[in-house]
């Protein structure tokens, strides 16, 4: 019977991926559906791979102390990660009231949201705009980053209430995951591949006029018996949709329409997890879809027939993978781990009026080997390899002539080769990490990037030392453009980041984290409002504090942070605020973010989340579409508030999104004629789960 049911909800999911619009019919078809599978299967009493249930239940000490491997060989604890590292459990999410991944990310130090091209948003880390190659995101070990640009798409996509746990490297992580982690590394597990049980959401935010933001998902995950051996399957899936925006939005030449009703944000989501006798594999399906009018800032009128839109266009970005990995204890010193992969994209693809069509699609076929050796009760050291080779092909375009943008011919394929080591040893005087990467890029060229870690605990109070090289490795779409420009990339883009971490658990309920950094990027890459291309601008560097402090006391939990950074370094126009030597523009120098929990009894809480970030600068008005003089827009102070009420079965959220701050503005932090966008007002949330 479980089979039976598992395969109706793919078929009926199947349905609703092929259906290029959305349908209120097809959510309660989902939900039928899935209580459907759910009856109809032996319920499994939730569980979680990591044995952390309730945080209210846990002292500060046990949560500091859970493991990770996102920076290390092995697992080790927060403190002794050999990077500065966050980590989101699924609790913790749950009592931020978090929609998306994007809204998630915006209380994490250091990191700020922003807009991009044609309506698109992304993050800033630690005064850098981390959009192109620079962040990586990583979902049940597949990479997320589209293949055309590198680019991180966040926006309207990756509900929280599908995700389990996000471990993130606040630095950079090119050593262990290569040429697209040069800022952060981003690593989110689902609950559907870490979590047994059933459980089906509606998360709905009611706006002004009825604007309405919603999405709905299912999960389900069991372990069986095949053989005589445990089989774990999982399953999840989610659509969504809701304008970005229900603001008016002003061009920089001061055109001007509403943004409701012009820019839908439709997410489809699908993910299947199998893992039996040590074998693994992930099916990935994701489809997002938005409603654009804006384009380049221009709304239409930068392409023939130069006239502007009278009706939104459709973006699209498409990304299905399966990966499939095996571990092999080869004894008790010795595991060996393979991992196979393929990555079919299509990113930035358009249907629009007046013609503007664009149609690409690019792929990447990946083989990993890693080795893990103890060489005593001290000492390890962490193998690994990759190789990957991708292709890219482009039909339709109205921005660029398709038969020539790869260098003359509309397809182009890339190879990729790398190696690297890291080597963890335990002495009387503390931790010591070193680390190398070799990486060989057919276009790129040859690099190594090193790094070095030194961590010691003594009781409560631990240190850091890190030192980190990264570099980017730029993707097709960005080298073409450049070349296409006459302004061709021809050397890599290179960060060094210096840093260290004190942290000192005052007491049982209060923890403080500090940490200071320095990072210096070269030959940067971005986006020349000169040549409106890609090119290497020049260099950046940043440095700054960010201060971190935890408190849990019997019913009540605090969590804050403050991040601050300054420029050290900037000799790129396309960035700098112009009488302003410590400022870029877009992204805030000074943000505080606050979330708190109170538990009014067993199962009923109350939370607050906010955020207050200093003025940025940002692009209001020119002609010309550049950018004319910047200008200061005012601070921020935002919140959410609402009430929990979860009993293991039902969990309902009820409260109000952005209940400060009815105006928030979201800001190209780049030269690139796109105009501030205002988000959505003050909203109206309800959510809810049940589990079974």
């Amino acid at each position: 019977m479980l089979q039976l049911s598992l395969t109706t909800v793919i078929a009926n999911v199947t349905m609703l991926i092929k259906d290029s619009k959305f349908h209120w019919s097809s959510l309660y078809l989902l939900l039928a559906t899935c209580i459907f599978c759910c009856i109809y299967t032996r319920p499994v009493e939730a569980t979680s791979s990591e044995p952390i249930d309730d945080f209210f239940a846990l002292s500060l000490e046990d949560l500091i102390n859970v493991e990770i491997d996102i920076a290390s060989n092995k697992k080790t604890t927060l403190r002794e990660q050999p990077s500065t590292v966050t980590l989101i459990t699924s609790e913790q999410i749950k009592y931020t009231g978090a929609m998306y991944l994007m809204d998630l990310l915006k209380q994490v130090p250091g990191f700020w949201l922003g807009t991009d091209t044609i309506g698109t948003f992304s993050s800033s880390f630690r005064g850098v705009w981390g959009m192109e190659a620079k962040i990586l995101l990583i979902i049940d070990g597949i990479e997320q980053n589209e293949l055309a640009f590198g680019s991180m798409v966040l926006g309207n996509r990756y509900p929280t209430n599908l995700i389990d746990k996000v471990e993130i490297i606040r630095g950079p992580g090119s050593v262990r995951y290569g040429g697209q982690a040069a800022l952060a590394v981003i690593r989110v597990t689902t609950k559907s591949a870490s979590q047994l049980g059933n459980a089906v959401s509606y998360t709905s935010h009611l706006g002004q006029g009825g604007n309405h933001q919603t999405n709905v998902s299912m999960r389900t995950a069991h372990q069986l018996t095949v053989n005589n051996q445990p089989m774990r399957l999982g399953l999840s899936a989610t659509v969504g949709q809701g304008d970005y925006s229900d603001k008016q939005w002003t061009g920089l030449d001061g055109y001007q329409f509403n943004l409701r009703d012009n820019s839908n944000s439709k997410p489809i989501e699908v993910n299947l997890n199998l893992d039996y006798l040590g074998w693994q594999l992930h099916l990935q399906h994701n489809e997002f879809k938005q409603q654009d009018k804006l384009l380049f800032g221009d709304s239409g009128l930068f392409y023939a027939p130069n006239r502007r839109y009278t009706q939104p266009n459709e973006l699209s970005f498409l990304h299905q993978a399966i990966s499939l990995s095996k571990l092999w204890q080869l004894n008790d010193a010795l595991s060996l781990e393979s991992k196979m992969s393929y990555v079919s994209q299509k990113p930035w693809n358009s249907q629009g009026q007046y013609q503007h069509d664009l149609t690409r699609k690019l792929a990447r076929t990946r083989l990993d080997l890693t080795a893990m050796a103890t060489l005593s009760a001290r000492s390890n050291i962490l193998f690994g390899s990759t190789i990957y080779h991708e292709t890219a092909e482009v039909t339709q375009s109205y921005i660029f002539d398709p038969s020539t943008r790869y260098q003359g011919d509309s397809q182009s394929s890339i190879d990729d080769a790398a190696v690297f080591l890291q080597y963890e040893t335990v002495f009387d005087w503390g931790n010591l990490t070193l680390g190398g990467r070799f990486e060989s890029h057919e276009y790129a060229g040859s690099k190594f990037v090193p790094r070095i870690s030194i961590t010691k605990l003594w009781q409560r109070l631990h240190l850091k030392l890190v030192y980190n090289e990264a570099f980017k490795i730029p993707q097709f779409d960005t080298v073409a453009s450049a070349q296409n420009a006459d302004t061709p990339i021809k050397q890599a883009e290179t960060t060094q980041s210096w840093e260290i971490e004190l942290g000192y658990q005052l007491s049982d309920s209060l923890a403080l984290v500090s940490n200071v950094f320095l990072q210096q990027i070269d030959n940067y890459i971005g986006f020349n409002p000169q040549t409106a291309s890609n090119a290497t601008l020049g260099s950046l560097g940043t440095y700054g504090a960010e201060l971190q402090a935890n408190w849990h006391y019997h019913q009540f939990g605090l969590n804050a942070s403050y991040s601050y950074f300054a420029i050290e370094q900037n000799n790129i126009g396309a960035l700098r605020v112009l009488g302003s030597e410590n400022d870029v523009l877009g992204i805030p120098n000074h943000m505080l973010k606050i979330d708190a929990h109170y538990s009014l009894d067993r199962f009923s809480s109350l939370h607050w989340v906010a955020q207050s970030v200093s003025a940025r600068y940002a692009c209001i008005d020119d002609i010309n579409w550049v950018c004319g003089e910047e200008k200061a827009m005012p601070s921020e102070t935002d919140m959410r508030v609402f009430y929990q009420f979860d009993n293991q079965q039902w969990l309902v959220n009820v409260g109000v999104e952005r209940l400060l701050n009815n105006k928030h503005v979201m800001i190209q932090p780049y030269r690139g004629s796109q105009s501030p966008i205002q988000g959505q007002g003050r909203q109206i949330i309800l959510d809810v789960e049940y589990r079974f």
